[in-house]
């Protein structure tokens, strides 16, 4: 019969999916982590147990499970409510770590129009990678979108290719953006994208989970650069292919 202190010890031993060993030196923060993508880019860096601190900024706080964790796994996520109207007051909250990423974005239906989609997603997003570059973040990585371009005559291509030269220009050490095409495996609160991923080849879709995974591999790898929609999947295709079809 082993002793309850026995039990203990070994139970705690054999937690691996926490974050609150000393020896993990790495830190991330988050924007968008309660998006589609994000949720599961938490799960992600969570689960890798690489993170002493994973720091998501939110508008409210989530339970474990609404990003997929069980009870004990979260010990490193960290939930920081912010107000994005004003996120100079909440300096402190992007500073001390290595890594940022980025999952944010809307759209100009849920935004309610194009003045404030652009508000919300290139001003928050630019604020945010503004104090993520003051507060010590090294490697940057950013969501966002296949067929981005700045000069675009179309609101949502010309706001992402926006974003991704803000960032371009603010010369963190390493950058990393992603432009996915039509995301699979979202809520399904987007009738337009529900209908559209119903009705488009796979080859098209990619998985939020398999954008998550690869932003994941990124930081661990250093990987940077812009990277496509087929190269995305075949990235991760070549790191945890069972994440790559997932849902689809």
């Amino acid at each position: 019969m082993f002793s309850a202190p026995a039990i203990l010890l070994a139970a705690a031993l054999a937690d691996t999916s926490t974050c609150e060993s000393e020896t993990k030196e790495s830190c991330a923060v988050v924007i968008g982590g309660t998006g589609a993508v994000g949720k599961e880019l938490i799960r992600e860096l969570v689960q890798s147990g690489e993170y002493r601190e994973v720091r998501a900024l939110v508008r409210k706080e989530r339970d474990l499970g609404y990003f997929g964790l069980a009870e004990g796994e979260g010990s490193c996520l960290v939930q920081k409510v912010v107000d994005f109207e004003k996120l100079d007051d909440y300096a402190d909250e992007f500073k001390g770590c290595e890594y940022g990423f980025s999952a944010f974005g809307t759209t100009r239906r849920e935004a309610g129009g194009a003045e404030p989609f652009k508000k919300i997603d290139y001003g928050y997003n630019v604020k945010a990678a503004d104090l993520m570059k003051q507060g010590g973040v090294k490697h940057m990585q950013l969501v966002s979108s296949q067929g981005t371009n700045p000069n675009s005559w179309l609101l949502y291509p010309k706001t992402k290719g926006e974003i991704e030269e803000y960032l371009k220009a603010l010369s963190f050490d390493k950058l990393t953006i992603w432009r996915p095409g039509l995301l699979a495996g979202r809520p399904s609160g987007r009738p337009l994208e529900t209908l559209a991923n119903m009705v488009t080849p796979n080859y098209f879709r990619i998985h939020v989970r398999t954008v998550a995974v690869a932003m994941k591999h990124a930081a661990r790898e250093g990987r940077v650069g812009t990277v496509e929609h087929s190269d995305i999947k075949e990235y991760v295709a070549g790191k945890e292919p069972s994440k790559l079809t997932e849902g689809i």
